[in-house]
């Protein structure tokens, strides 16, 4: 992983995430449960600015006051902002009016299967609805 600090955002795999509110070269982890027992390590990102055109699964949440991560929206993508913003952004805009306020960006998965099978443990395990395509709580 390469992490370089860059203004107010940050490069990541050679993307740019947003870092507002977090120091400098500085980004932080969540570790996500499947039903399988699985752990999953993911980004979490600023919603504001919000860009990564890189291939993952990607989980829209909302962090409660007391630290808890609730995802809202649960997702596999050949190119995540792109999707999500172009194709989905109903969807998003539900999570948003919802609280959401990060999204999480597992991009371990190199292959469309593994980030499906990915996405849908996750999604088992939070008991979300199950598709091959995104999925709104």
């Amino acid at each position: 992983m390469r992490e370089l600090a860059t203004g107010g955002s940050m490069l990541f795999n050679h993307y740019r995430l947003t870092a507002a509110g977090r120091s400098p070269g500085v980004m932080s982890l969540f570790w996500w449960e499947g039903w399988s027992g699985a752990w999953y390590l993911t980004s979490v990102c600023d919603l504001k600015g919000f860009s990564c055109p890189e291939a993952g699964v990607f989980m829209v949440v909302r962090r409660e006051a007391w630290g808890q991560c609730t995802p809202l929206l649960i997702g596999s993508a050949k190119s995540i902002s792109d999707e999500l913003y172009q194709h989905h952004g109903d969807a998003l805009l539900r999570a948003i009016k919802a609280g959401a306020t990060e999204i999480h960006v597992h991009l371990a998965s190199e292959t469309a299967e593994q980030r499906e099978i990915v996405m849908e443990d996750i999604a088992d395990g939070w008991r979300m609805p199950s598709e091959k395509s995104l999925q709104p709580v």
